[in-house]
Order: C-alpha cells, then sequence, then structure tokens
C-alpha cells in the first residue's frame, strides 16, 4: 500500500456529533478497506459512550493527540464546518490522508490555502460529497462522459422537504447529546439562509459538476417566505453548454433531487432519494437512437460506506481522489458566485480552477 502500511486505511474520526452517529459511524462498520482506529471528540462523556459502543479504545479529547497516534493512517473529519479547513490543514501537516464533510469551506481563500497543503504534502484529500459514490449517480456520470458527447442543456434541482424531521426521526436511532461538545464561535446555522444555501448546494453543485463539467458564470436570484428559501439561477458551463439549477428549502412535499443533462449523444435522466434511504438514484438514460439504459441493479446503495471504500483505493493505490480538494474549490466558489449575483442582480462569473495537471482524471 503506497499510502499507509497496512492492507487496511486505520481512520481516526474527528467529531462525534450528528452526521457521524447517522452515517459515519454505521459506514465505517461496513466499509471494505477500512478501519476505525481512534475516536476524538471534546465532550468526554459523549466521546466515551460513542467509543463504548463501536469497540474503539483509542479516545481523544483533543484533537492533536489524534494526529500525532502512529496508528492512524487518515482522518475523517466531521465537525461543524468552520472547522473543517483548520483541521484538515493540520492533519495535512500532521502526515494524514484526509476525508472532509462538505462543505469544504464558507469562503474560497480557505479552501486555496488547503490546496496548496494538499499539493506541498503530497497526500489525498477528499470532500465527503458522497452522492459521487451513489450507484446511480456514478452511471450517470459515465454513460454521460462516453456516449453523451458535447452537453448543451443540463437542470439540476435539489428541494429540502419539510418533513425532513419526521423523516429522521422514524429513519435514524436517537441522536447522543452532551452539554460539553465544543461548538464554534459563531454558529453556522444562526444565519439559516446562508446555511440553508451552503449546506444543501454543495451536493446540487458537485453532482452538476460530476454530470455536466466546469460552470464559468452564474445569474442567480432568491425568494424568501420566513424561513423558507428558494434559489433560482442559470448556468453557464465552460463547453459551451447552458443549465438552470433550483434550490429550494422546507417545500411542503416529499424529498425531490434531480438531474436532466443534454448531449449531441442523448439524455440522461436522474432521480435521487433522500440519502437515508440508502436507495441508488434512478437512471434513464437514452441513446441518440432512442434506446433506453437504465441503472443496473445489485450495486450497493450505502453512499457513506461507497466512499470510504473509495477513499481507502485512492490511500492504497496512489489515485485521484473524488471529489478532490479542486472539486471542493469549484464548488465553494460556484456558491460564493451565487451569493454574489443574489445580492447584486448581476451575472458572476467564476474563475476557473486549475490543477496541477488533468492526466490523471
Amino acid at each position: 500500500m503506497s499510502g499507509c502500511p497496512n492492507d487496511t486505511l486505520r481512520i481516526g474520526l474527528l467529531g462525534c456529533g450528528a452526521i457521524s452517529q447517522f452515517a459515519h459511524l454505521p459506514a465505517l462498520a461496513k466499509a471494505r478497506g477500512v478501519r476505525l482506529a481512534a475516536l476524538c471528540d471534546g465532550a468526554e462523556d459523549l466521546l466515551q459512550t460513542i467509543g463504548r459502543r463501536n469497540g474503539v479504545q483509542r479516545l481523544y479529547t483533543r484533537y492533536e493527540e489524534l494526529l500525532g497516534d502512529s496508528e492512524v493512517d487518515a482522518v475523517l473529519i466531521a465537525a461543524p464546518d468552520p472547522f473543517h479547513v483548520p483541521l484538515a490543514l493540520e492533519a495535512l501537516q500532521a502526515g494524514k490522508h484526509v476525508l472532509v464533510e462538505k462543505p469544504l469551506s464558507d469562503n474560497s481563500v480557505d479552501c486555496e490555502a488547503l490546496v496548496r497543503a494538499v499539493r506541498e504534502t503530497g497526500l489525498k484529500l477528499q470532500v465527503g460529497c458522497m452522492k459521487r459514490h451513489d450507484p446511480g449517480i456514478a452511471y450517470a456520470h459515465e454513460f454521460i462522459r462516453d456516449r453523451l458527447g458535447p452537453v448543451f442543456s443540463v437542470s439540476g434541482w435539489y428541494r429540502d422537504t419539510s418533513f425532513r424531521p419526521a423523516i429522521q426521526e422514524t429513519l435514524l436511532p436517537p441522536l447522543l447529546n452532551s452539554a460539553h461538545s465544543v461548538r464554534p464561535r459563531v454558529d453556522p446555522k444562526g444565519d439559516r439562509q446562508r446555511y440553508s444555501l451552503w449546506t444543501h448546494s454543495a451536493h446540487l453543485f458537485d453532482n452538476l459538476l460530476f454530470l455536466a463539467g466546469p460552470i464559468r458564470a452564474v445569474t442567480a436570484k432568491l425568494a424568501r417566505l420566513d424561513e423558507r428559501f428558494s434559489w433560482h439561477g442559470v448556468l453557464e458551463f465552460a463547453d459551451g453548454g447552458v443549465g438552470n439549477f433550483e434550490l429550494s428549502v422546507k417545500v411542503n412535499e416529499g424529498w425531490s433531487e434531480g438531474y436532466i443533462v443534454h448531449g449531441a449523444g442523448g439524455s440522461v435522466h436522474v432521480e435521487t432519494f433522500i440519502p437515508f434511504y440508502h436507495r441508488p438514484s434512478m437512471v434513464r438514460a437514452f441513446d441518440a437512437s432512442g434506446a433506453l439504459s437504465t441503472t443496473p441493479l445489485g450495486e450497493h446503495s450505502n453512499p457513506f460506506k461507497n466512499q470510504l471504500e473509495a477513499f481507502a483505493r485512492a490511500v492504497r493505490e496512489d489515485l485521484p481522489p473524488s471529489p478532490d480538494v479542486y472539486d471542493g474549490l469549484a464548488v465553494v466558489r460556484i456558491i460564493e458566485a451565487v451569493e454574489r449575483s443574489v445580492t447584486s442582480g448581476e451575472r458572476i462569473e467564476i474563475p476557473p480552477t486549475v490543477r496541477p495537471t488533468d492526466a490523471s482524471r
């Protein structure tokens, strides 16, 4: 294994909050080629309980101690958003590979610092936009790449349901909390409009990049009704295609997410489900003759498990992670452009994300 000394990637989990309890810990228990080696959380009572439940003995209340543990090859950063970049930078400097929750940051300047750190260390950094590892979206990506040719029309929508709390209460175990949890100085959820945009559109725009390629400009509008938000916009793709997006929060219907891509060689329709269903996206793909191809069955549909296995392969075999730090930066630049366009009413050009080489992608 080129990236760590064992065939199994030993992972230290930074943060024992909701996303870890609901998604990452169950995935770590099932993923092949990885092992949960250590846990870190500032709340010792929560840390001890989570450690006991998951059979983990290497427990740390200080992240510096986990980063100094020679029995840890990589870290999964599942701490609150403002901690993503600082923890990722320190992990890379400590010689650890990094899988970090999305969004990578709430500003592109911090992301650019992380890009430099990845280049300097040569370590792997993967962003936790796990929907790329949904078998349906992966299948759509391959169909578009191999058979669609030039893309001229793209649509993407993400409508978060007002019934999400009831759905999660039904599907997920009770959340363990602690009064001693370490929280950011400024609560990112305090500004509901900004939080809703950043936390949800990170998935939407990452999937649009994955399916249709780089975006060079955006024009966006926002409607707000109390705590309900709806962003709509026009996207200009670097290869000449045009698209539209919708991000709506607290709609009074079921979860709705999907993508439509039209190219010279066919069309692809994707319907994506709420992540905790662990149900692969439904895909209808048409070639230029009109022949229909659908998502193959039998794929493991837990994208959190799949992203861990992909991360471990990237480390073991020295492969490019997906999404990588450049994808994370590109998504942050798009979201920044949406914010600026909503404020100014203008079309905003997005700086291209330049990689050292595209040969390995």
